[in-house]
């Protein structure tokens, strides 16, 4: 079915399908609403990539690559730029007029298609599938107004020597419900300020499910070999991904028999949205969070 279309350049396109970049700025408004193909231009912003740890040369160009949902168009004052900037991030000065499009549902299309960009709107052919908004998740963790990518998967150094054959063991941090509206995704070393650790798992645990997170980070836009022991950036993931990626981290976490593991990685893979996000709600946070673990894994691998 044919759409309209904005060409961006890179890495801003891979941004906004990931879910960091939630509102574009334009120095005009449009009446359009609705899907809008987020097409990669050519050419590229290496400082931008850099900053947000991005490989330039792993990121798709001169093709359409995913389609987003145009929920609003507002005007943007000064102020009013500042306090979105963890939405926006930058990338464009504050001058007028300037106009903020409020971007939902990012989805991405199963590999880059070809095509040539052209200045403002252009039709273009997606799939009827990606033009349904997935349903918006009726006990969403994050409401606030930044509404950035709410959480990170670093790899951290295994120090048990009871998986010699993995190096590294993960740690997935979660961004505070009530963090300030002024934060900006810039990363270092650790984690963004404003995030919470939400488990770790050393190397013998990760060897356990490994797969589930290979297809975690691969939903999220990664390749398998982004996940290696040297890797200091994190794992941006969108909200979904992280909760129920979280939510199978937590569960495995005391876990030492290959037997129940899987059967709690199929549980979790088999769960719906809504199962996902109550148990993760129970499972990661207030002080009943451990037993809500042990209820978990008592219901989905019939032993403790």
């Amino acid at each position: 079915m044919k759409i309209k279309a904005l060409s961006y350049q890179q890495p801003w396109a891979e941004l906004i399908l990931r879910g960091a970049k939630t509102m574009d700025l334009r120095t005009w408004p449009a009446a359009h609403r609705g899907p809008l193909a987020i097409h990669a231009s050519r050419e590229i912003d290496k400082r931008a990539c850099a900053q947000w740890g991005l490989v330039p040369s792993s990121l798709a160009r001169g093709a359409l690559v995913g389609v987003v949902d145009v929920e609003d168009v507002i005007e943007l004052d000064q102020a009013a730029y500042r306090e979105y900037e963890s939405v926006h991030l930058g990338g464009r000065r504050f001058r007028k007029p300037l106009y903020g499009w409020v971007l939902r549902q990012p989805r991405r299309l199963l590999a880059p298609q070809p095509a040539t960009g052209r200045l403002r709107f252009f039709n273009v052919d997606v799939p009827d599938s990606l033009l349904r908004p997935r349903k918006d998740k009726a006990m969403s963790m994050i409401e606030t107004e930044e509404r950035g990518l709410p959480f990170e998967l670093f790899v951290v150094v295994s120090s048990s020597p009871a998986a010699p054959g993995v190096g590294y063991g993960l740690s997935l941090y979660q961004r505070q419900l009530s963090g300030p509206k002024q934060l900006r995704f810039v990363y270092s070393d650790g984690p963004s300020q404003g995030m919470v650790k939400v488990v770790e798992l050393p190397g013998e645990a990760v060897r356990l499910v490994a797969e589930d997170v290979m297809a975690s980070l691969r939903e999220a836009g990664y390749r398998s070999t982004d996940l290696r022991a040297a890797r200091r950036e994190p794992f941006l993931l969108p909200e979904e991904i992280g909760v129920r990626l979280g939510l199978l981290l937590l569960a495995i976490k005391p876990v030492s028999k290959v037997v129940r593991s899987e059967a709690i990685a199929a549980g979790i893979r088999a769960m719906s949205t809504e199962e996902v996000y109550y148990w993760y709600s129970k499972s990661a946070h207030g002080p009943q969070a451990s037993r809500a673990q042990r209820a978990l894994r008592l219901l989905l691998a019939e032993e403790e």
